[in-house]
């Protein structure tokens, strides 16, 4: 009778095992990612999705309306990564939680532009003129950098894009007056404002034309730092499941998706 139980036990102890072992692997294959609900971001994420199965994992989509939760959730372990920031942005993030995120894939620069409602021309901004720009540091240099280049103010001189913030301002002839906003909120304040700052995808998602910007970075402005990542743990990042997402995201599936909807999108790889 012991050697039943005995038996009866160790055949228990090997399926409880082997059932462990099981999940384990399963979860081993799952990959987390945050994106940004957005429907270009998600239109891409769909294509990652089926691409990331082909290399054997499953692409499990977290949807994120702010700009807040989805480097919480990487750096709290709660998803494996992110897909909705730039360098610059992830940068900032790390220097005010001492963490140590990382922009393991680069997916492509969003250029962004300078928009108005109310005149077709720079010059024709009024004295004392509104402005809608980012409020987060990562962006707001980004916003003033292009002001100072279309010659309407001009900054501190040593200031990396990255550093810049409107108290580093020291020439302002039109006296323009600065509103700063959350990055989503950059389309609904273009009616009230004479100009306003603006990534292509807010822009698009607004219904506006980037062709009708009246000003948009190229390749020729500093805007490495504004390359759109896929945002992981340092350790994470040449793991194989940063390896898959990178199959996922670098085709010309992507690409396409990119260029259509984004046409003066600039690609990394």
């Amino acid at each position: 009778m012991k050697k039943i139980c005995l038996l009866g036990f160790t055949f228990l102890l090997v399926f409880l095992l082997a059932a462990c072992g099981n999940k384990t692997g399963a979860e081993d294959k799952k990959i987390s990612l945050a994106v940004f609900d957005d429907p270009v971001f998600k239109a891409i994420a769909d294509v990652a999705k089926e691409e990331v199965e082909k290399e054997g994992y499953e692409l499990d989509i977290k949807y994120v309306s702010d700009i807040v939760t989805p480097n919480n959730l990487v750096d709290g372990g709660d998803v494996y990564a992110n897909f909705f920031q730039h360098y610059a942005f992830m940068n900032e993030y790390n220097k005010g939680n001492n963490s140590d995120l990382v922009g393991a894939i680069e997916v492509f620069v969003d250029p962004a532009g300078l928009y108005s409602n109310k005149w077709t021309k720079l010059s024709q901004i009024p004295n004392n003129g509104t402005v809608s720009i980012p409020n987060d540091p990562a962006n707001n240099g980004r916003a003033l950098f292009m002001l100072q280049k279309e010659g309407l103010l001009k900054l501190k001189d040593g200031l990396s894009v990255t550093e810049a913030t409107v108290k580093d301002i020291v020439e302002n002839p039109k006296n323009l007056k600065f509103v700063e906003v959350e990055q989503q909120m950059l389309g609904r304040t273009l009616k009230d404002v004479d100009l306003g700052f603006m990534f292509t995808a807010i822009a698009v998602s607004n219904g506006l034309n980037p062709a009708d910007a009246l000003v948009i970075e190229t390749k020729e402005d500093d805007i490495q730092p504004f390359t759109i990542v896929i945002t992981t743990r340092s350790e994470d990042k040449n793991s194989g499941k940063t390896e898959a997402l990178r199959k996922g995201f670098q085709n010309e599936h992507v690409r396409k998706i990119l260029k259509e909807n984004y046409p003066l999108v600039i690609t990394s790889w």
